[in-house]
């Protein structure tokens, strides 16, 4: 067995044994930069065992290859692709609407999966920029759609404008040739993480969603047709989803509408990862320039380069395997990456289904 791979291991079984209170616990989130991320396998499908905060995978020998070793890259780090960017304005004829895109390519010839990462509440697409580029130098067309919002939101409206961001990607000159539109993904934040799931119930194109702390109600309630409570959708949403998100800050992401309840009613393929000590805008590029939006919510106790690095790292790890179907990515999702990374350091609870 490699060092390396004893190492592994040994702190795999240490994570183990403190989630089953063999021993105490460090809680404090190490301060620090992009921290790499998580994999594992689904219980209901390929033998994973759950410890109670996380899933550890039991099917793995324990001297078996490295992620390294199995040629997996990394997505704490760039991928190998050079990328290029773009920024657009795609007229949507569904909406009416004209919504400011900007997208982040490989230079490589080829076609590419799509993503689609919406923004937040009254938050400005460019906080999510590091989404688009590091999901580009992984091999995907990766785009943000500046979908309107407002005080008297329209969920339906605003959905069908992310999906447009879809079909401008397709027709664009530059980047069409580049675009697989029977691999889509949907992701956002916040009220864009709402919008990404409806979008995905709306239209089949889309084979997988991977949110950040979406928020079920919009700033005046929720009140229908215009505001659609979008975990009732999640029991006939038949596409694998994901949900990273936080329970500390419950004044912009309250219990009754936060991540765990669009959870709960997600079927399986489905992971939940709960980021400690992060708060609802711990997800952006950078809290420091926010402003407003984010003095009006709770603070974090994490780094908010550590909680970002940590979404973009599976990001990337859960379209690789649900895009793509790499499955040896879910070492990064609930397996033995994210055991060493996440759960051992105390940065986060993982469970799936």
């Amino acid at each position: 067995m490699k060092d390396s791979n004893i190492a592994r291991v040994v702190i795999a079984l240490v994570a183990l044994c403190t989630a089953l209170a063999c021993g105490g616990t460090d809680d404090t989130n190490p301060s620090g930069g992009d921290s790499p991320d998580a994999g594992g396998r689904p219980p209901d499908s390929e033998g994973g065992a759950r410890d109670g905060s996380a899933l550890v995978d039991s099917s793995a020998p324990p001297d078996g290859p490295s992620p390294a070793d199995a040629g997996l890259m990394d997505p704490s780090a760039d991928g190998p692709f050079t990328i290029a960017e773009k920024d657009a304005t795609a007229a949507v004829a569904a909406t009416g609407d004209n919504v400011a895109i900007h997208v982040a390519y490989p230079t490589a010839s080829g076609q590419f999966p799509v993503v689609i990462v919406a923004h937040g509440f009254l938050l400005p697409p460019a906080q999510y920029t590091g989404y688009v580029k590091r999901l580009a130098t992984f091999g995907y067309v990766a785009l943000t759609v500046d979908f309107p919002n407002s005080f008297s939101n329209d969920n339906p409206k605003q959905a069908k404008d992310l999906l447009g961001g879809i079909d401008w990607s397709k027709a664009d000159a530059v980047v069409g040739p580049k675009v697989d539109v029977t691999k889509v993904g949907m992701s956002g934040h916040s009220l864009g993480g709402k919008l990404a799931l409806l979008a995905a119930s709306m239209d089949t194109r889309v084979k997988a969603s991977f949110v950040l702390d979406p928020v079920d109600s919009g700033p005046n309630g929720c009140s229908p047709p215009t505001c659609v409570v979008v975990r009732n959708l999640l029991p006939t949403l038949s596409i694998p989803t994901g949900f990273l998100g936080e329970t500390t800050d419950t004044a912009c992401a309250p219990t009754a509408d936060n991540f765990s309840t669009f959870y709960a009613q997600a079927k399986a393929p489905s992971l939940k990862v709960t980021a400690l000590g992060a708060s609802h805008m711990s997800f952006l590029d950078n809290v420091a320039t926010c402003g407003l939006p984010c003095s009006l919510c709770q603070a974090a106790t994490a780094p908010n380069a550590q909680v970002n690095g940590m979404a973009r790292s599976l990001m990337v790890a859960f379209y690789e395997r649900h895009l793509r179907g790499n499955v040896a990515y879910e070492t990064y999702l609930t397996g033995t990456e994210s055991m060493v990374r996440y759960v051992a350091t105390g940065q986060a609870t993982i469970v799936s289904k």
